[in-house]
């Protein structure tokens, strides 16, 4: 007969488990631009069954996006849902075993409305965990010089301005209060700028094709050579810091802002997008905060090295 000693510290066991979301699970993304389609992506890669809430009209955009070579819609696990289908959306989310919220959008978090409802109790009670996207919103390193960039060269540049932290902070309260609410567990992964996501140069021995496919470069370019493209060709290398810690780019901002390198205050969208994913896997992840920001190097992080990336939890 189990002693009573045993099946006390079983039952805390139990009660403590991590609530990890392995793959072979159902995770749908919602959220704004590129990054919500790479997420996606990701998760179907790495074997997860994936949808996505996409704007009504959109499937062809985001399948080229998805898809190198059109005519593939059913090779990857993903479903898309527009997002004015409340019906379908609220079965996948009845089924969802976790949700991501990913944004581009450097000018607004998203909208109470589409925390509240991703995470209703009548539809929430599989979750297991909810991974938001947010911002660095410690205010190291900004300032004039990066709110001037933004104005004269990169439009997607994150500024840190203290209305917008305030508005980002009440998104990442409310993820917390929600994943509370349903005993479940949250992450928020921080980012700076981002910048790239996509495969880099077709047929290149350094092509990633679990990336954005080249369409992206297409949709993105301003010149004759998209710096996106070389940023995504040198900048496939992630640091993972615990909390919300990382720094902008100060008084090198007008210099940063569109270089084709990695630089202090980016975040590559391929490593923001496999950070939320690979966290799903990750005890560490559940409950916790981390900034994301990109370092140089033309291979990403493996999957052990992204365990290790994540020991800093």
């Amino acid at each position: 007969m189990m002693k009573l000693s045993t099946i006390v510290l079983l039952s805390i066991a139990s009660s403590t488990q991590s609530l990890t979301v392995q793959p072979g699970s159902t995770v749908g993304v919602v959220g704004k631009g590129f990054i919500s389609i790479l997420t996606a992506k990701i998760a179907a890669i790495n074997g997860y069954k994936s949808w996505l809430a996409i704007p009504a009209g959109d499937e062809e955009k985001v399948n080229s996006l998805i898809y190198e070579t059109p005519g593939y819609d059913d090779e990857l696990p993903i479903t898309l849902v527009p997002s004015t289908d409340v019906d379908q959306l609220g079965s996948l989310l009845s089924s969802s075993d976790a949700m991501i919220l990913a944004s581009d959008d450097s000018n607004a978090p998203l909208a109470e409305g589409v925390i509240n409802f991703v995470t209703q109790a009548e539809t929430g009670s599989n979750l297991k965990r909810i991974v938001s996207m947010s911002r660095n919103l410690n205010n190291k390193d900004y300032g004039f010089f990066v709110k001037a960039s933004k104005v004269s060269s990169n439009a997607e540049v994150w500024t840190c301005e203290a209305p917008l932290v305030q508005e980002f902070q009440k998104i990442d309260n409310l993820v917390k209060a929600r994943a509370s609410e349903l005993g479940i567990e949250y992450t928020i992964a921080r980012a700076g700028t981002l910048k790239g996501g996509a495969c880099g140069e077709v047929g290149a021995e350094d092509h990633c094709p679990q990336y954005l496919a080249s369409k992206y470069y297409e949709l993105t370019k301003r010149d004759i050579v998209t710096w996106q493209l070389l940023f995504d060709c040198r900048g496939r290398g992630v640091v993972i810091e615990k909390g919300d810690v990382l720094p902008g780019p100060g008084i090198k901002a007008a210099f940063t802002a569109s270089a084709p390198e990695p630089s202090i205050g980016d975040t590559s969208r391929a490593g923001m997008a496999e950070a939320m994913v690979m966290s799903l896997m990750e005890e560490k992840a559940g409950n916790s905060e981390f900034g994301v920001g990109a370092v140089e190097a033309r291979k990403p992080p493996t999957k052990e090295e992204w365990t290790k990336l994540f020991g800093v939890l």
